[in-house]
């Protein structure tokens, strides 16, 4: 890798390139990812990641010379991934590359049709059968560093606690005092300060970088043309883009209030057909109270309010009015006295009544919304999963919140890392956005 960029620089190149093919500025995306590719070694993993927004951008940018070019040589990379997606979207490359009068007049007339999904919906055992192929021996190599790690702690700790007994008699002997419990844990706050920093080195080297592969595995394995990015951290003006989202989707509180406190991490990115989607793990804290400490500076203390995935998908359209869903528990039945979220919308799905709570400012609106395959997706969710989510569509935005009990693919010292259950939970939950985002794309009767 180029030393005149930093890590950190040409990661913020990368994002900004694909914000700007995202965005339709393809030109300037051109721009971005040419400075980056002669600066970025082949042999580097985000070398795949520029390549294929360069050839994503030169496609788009009518530049289908330079894309096919490009492609031909990621199909030729020794390495099966590159290679692999090479391949496939030469494919795509080479009919946009003919010219107009090489096609036959019939397939020339343009025809009325709506866009087709990009991504195309997996069941949970070809996931299943993808994590024993591409993830078990990283998680087998991962468990096995947790197990190391947990040994390591251990042994540290006897020997802190050892050498702690060990001074703690020569010190007693040389001042001629005996030896007792509080003598002896006055003598090991030292070492336990010591064995306590080492520890957390530990625990921050154990899984590093596990998180951030994991994710992008499960985003390869469910969108195979590359349209969905990954990002471990955004920046400022996206975390604002973020709090704005979450106040404008009213998922949390009813007022137009932003939150006190936000924090984001897992960013991904992109277009489902022609719709622009970003879903993040982020947590959502209040103030809960102050109070000013001896040097008379505030100290906040925050309650949390909400964590776990948030997902926003944008229409071409907007909706005419708004459209709640909430799960059908004490807190769902307490949000009806409150009719800030409009009326009770009554559906005649029993079983979909049964789990959920429907608000909204029309009847009729809420009502094309709610197709027979949104309610069965939603329904089957909640039959799998069991766990809850809450969704709204307000002004051609679709807002969806999955809570979560823990941190999201954090390695846990003192749990076994070979279990499929948080993969199948995060699967599971991006193969309901994206499915809502597909029902709501091809639904006539919202858009007519």
């Amino acid at each position: 890798m180029d030393q005149s960029l930093s890590a950190k620089e040409i990661e913020r190149l990368l994002i900004l390139g694909d914000r700007y093919l995202h965005q339709g500025k393809f030109s300037a995306s051109v721009a971005t990812f040419e400075q980056l590719l002669p600066i970025i070694d082949s042999s580097d993993q985000i070398a795949f990641k520029v390549q294929r927004g360069l050839v994503k951008a030169y496609q788009q940018n009518q530049q289908l010379e330079q894309a096919i070019a490009l492609c031909q040589l990621m199909a030729n990379s020794e390495v099966a991934a590159i290679s692999l997606w090479g391949e496939k979207f030469l494919a795509n490359l080479v009919p946009d590359a003919q010219s107009p009068l090489d096609l036959q007049p019939e397939l020339s007339e343009p025809t009325e049709s709506l866009p087709l999904p990009d991504i195309k919906l997996k069941t949970l055992s070809q996931f299943k059968q993808y994590c024993q192929d591409n993830l078990l021996e990283q998680l087998k190599e991962l468990e096995r560093s947790r197990q190391h790690t947990l040994r390591t702690m251990f042994l540290s700790g006897l020997i802190c606690l050892f050498s702690t007994w060990c001074i703690g008699l020569t010190l007693s002997f040389w001042l001629g005092v005996g030896i007792s419990l509080w003598f002896y844990l006055f003598c090991l706050i030292l070492p336990a300060s010591i064995w306590v920093i080492f520890c957390r080195g530990c625990i921050q080297v154990y899984g590093l970088g596990f998180k951030r592969n994991i994710i992008e595995n499960i985003i390869n394995f469910i969108d195979e043309r590359g349209r969905l990015s990954y990002a471990a951290h955004l920046f400022l003006e996206n975390k604002r883009q973020t709090i704005l989202a979450l106040t404008r989707s009213q998922i949390l509180r009813d007022e137009l209030e932003e939150p006190d406190s936000l924090q984001q991490e897992d960013c991904v990115y992109g277009t489902i057909g022609n719709t622009n989607i970003f879903f993040a793990e982020i947590t959502v804290e209040r103030v809960q109270g102050r109070q000013l400490d001896e040097f008379g500076i505030e100290n906040y203390f925050y309650k949390s309010v909400f964590h776990g995935l948030f997902f926003e998908a944008k229409f071409a359209k907007n909706f005419l009015s708004r459209t709640f869903i909430v799960p059908n528990d004490i807190k769902g039945k307490i949000i009806t006295w409150n009719n800030w979220r409009g009326d009770i919308i009554q559906l005649e799905d029993p079983e979909f009544n049964r789990m959920f709570r429907v608000h909204g400012d029309s009847q009729i609106e809420s009502r094309y919304i709610l197709s027979t395959n949104l309610m069965r997706r939603l329904v089957e969710f909640h039959q799998k999963a069991g766990r809850k989510v809450y969704l709204s569509f307000v002004d051609g935005f679709v807002y969806v919140a999955i809570p979560y009990r823990h941190p999201l693919f954090e390695p846990r010292l003192f749990k076994t890392m070979l279990s499929f259950t948080p993969l199948k939970e995060y699967f599971q939950d991006l193969q309901l956005m994206i499915g809502i985002v597909e029902d709501l794309n091809l639904n006539r009767r919202i858009w007519g």
